[in-house]
Order: C-alpha cells, then structure tokens, then sequence
C-alpha cells in the first residue's frame, strides 16, 4: 500500500451539498466494490475516508458531502489539480454467485459503494432491486444511478417516491413480493441496524458498510473500532482494517461507539 498522486478529471456539484468527484490514476491492485481510499486534503493533517462509487480504465469515482471545512476545500478543487491518495483500502462486499435475488438498501453518501456494487452486478445478469432513501428529492443523485435496475424510492418528506423510511419500504416490499437471497447496505447507522432487524427476521444474510470515523485508515490507531460477537461474548474490529463491511449478525448493533 503506498500513497499515489490522483489528478482530477471532474469535481461536480450534484445537488445540494452532494458532489462527485472523479480521478485519474492507478491502483497496484484493482479496487472492489466496498473499499474504499483514504485523501490528503490539505492543509488538514488528517486524511479523509471516501467510498470508492465506481472504478473502471484507471478513473476513480468518489461521491462526497460538504459536512465541514475539509470537505468544503476538496469541493473547491478544479479538473487538473492533484491529490494524493491511500488505496483501496479495507475489505469488500462477498459476492456469491449463486444469489439471484440481491436487495440493496442505500441512504445519503452510503449508496457510493452500492453504485459501484450495481456495476459489477449487473453483468451477472441477476434480478436487482435498489431501495434509496432520501430526505428529499434533491437528495437523489438520479444521473448516477446504473441502467438494468428496478430502482425504489423514499424520502423523508414524501417529495418523491414513497413517504418514510427506506427500511420500511423494503418490508413492505418483502412481504408483498418475497425476500430477496442476500442484502447489501450502506447509509446511517440506524437505518443500517434495521436492515440487521430484517435479516434476522426473514433469515436472508446482510452486508453493509459501517461508516465509523476514522484516523488513520489503516488499522493502527485503533479509532474506528465497532463491537462484533465472538465465542466469549464480543471484541473490537477496526472498521478502516477488518470491514468497512460487515455481516449484520455479527455486529454488536446496541451500545456500539
């Protein structure tokens, strides 16, 4: 794993706060749908995590929210400029072959690693469907979402698609249409922990992506850590090292940091 110099091909305003950033540059080893890379922005110390939203002939898709000064810098950064980049990093989402129903359930910036999940899916010719959750309908990257996908909508407010969460519109599609043979998740915690509920539920296995903070991204400081069960009760996992994906069963979803 070494730092390498990305040059930015495009840094768009999508909606709201919401931007996507594209780079041009090459991994050692290709990433995969899950990981994702760690940016130096300066002049901030701390480098700043980003999901990998799509990879393909050496351009890198990243999307991103403006939630502070760093983000705000990265935003302000033009075609041409570089930055330096850590990847990819942690570990991905399993792809079983013999799944042929697949549910993936997104929220805000989690659906970055889902789009990417999308593309790579679609190839294997399987029946998809996308539940997105939203605030509002400006939340919704709609340009971005892959073609060969039935898509279903909520937002918060009812400004587009169904009105209310996300995670209950899946149920009410479940018991509609029948459960899917896995889950894939990203997005707030909450709503990642009623993905877990729903797994359990209707015993379909789950992956999402945690969105813990984190340090140094790579497993040393220990900064990003979630409780998972093990044979004596539970232990720390490093979230930037051991995930961002987990299965749900195994986190410990009650009195996690």
């Amino acid at each position: 794993m070494e730092a390498k110099s990305f040059q930015i091909k495009k840094n768009i305003h999508l909606t709201e706060k919401l931007h996507l950033l594209e780079l041009e540059g090459s991994f050692l080893q290709s990433p995969v749908p899950g990981q994702f890379i760690h940016i130096k922005i300066d002049p901030f110390f701390l480098r700043r995590p980003f999901s990998i939203a799509g990879y393909n002939d050496n351009t890198l898709k990243i999307l991103y929210r403006v939630v502070g000064r760093a983000t705000e810098v990265l935003s302000e950064k033009e075609a041409g400029d570089s930055l330096n980049v850590i990847g990819p990093l942690g570990n991905g989402f399993p792809v079983n072959n013999n799944y042929k129903s697949i549910f993936l359930v997104g929220g805000g910036t989690g659906i970055a690693p889902l789009l990417f999940l999308t593309d790579t899916l679609i190839r294997k010719n399987l029946n998809i469907s996308f539940f997105y959750g939203a605030r509002t309908s400006e939340c919704i990257a709609f340009h971005l979402l892959p073609y060969g996908v039935d898509y279903i909508f909520s937002t918060n407010d009812g400004s587009y698609g169904y009105k209310g969460l996300i995670g209950e519109v899946m149920q009410q599609h479940i018991k509609k249409n029948g459960k899917p043979d896995i889950i894939y998740g990203g997005g707030p915690y909450q709503m990642l922990k009623q993905l877990a509920k729903i797994s359990a539920k209707h015993k379909t296995p789950a992956f999402v992506s945690l969105e813990n903070r984190m340090a140094c991204g790579t497993g040393i400081c220990y900064g990003c850590v979630t409780k998972i069960k093990d044979k004596t009760g539970w232990e720390y996992k490093r979230v930037c090292k051991d995930g961002p994906v987990f299965n749900t069963e195994e986190v410990i979803w009650e009195n996690n940091p």
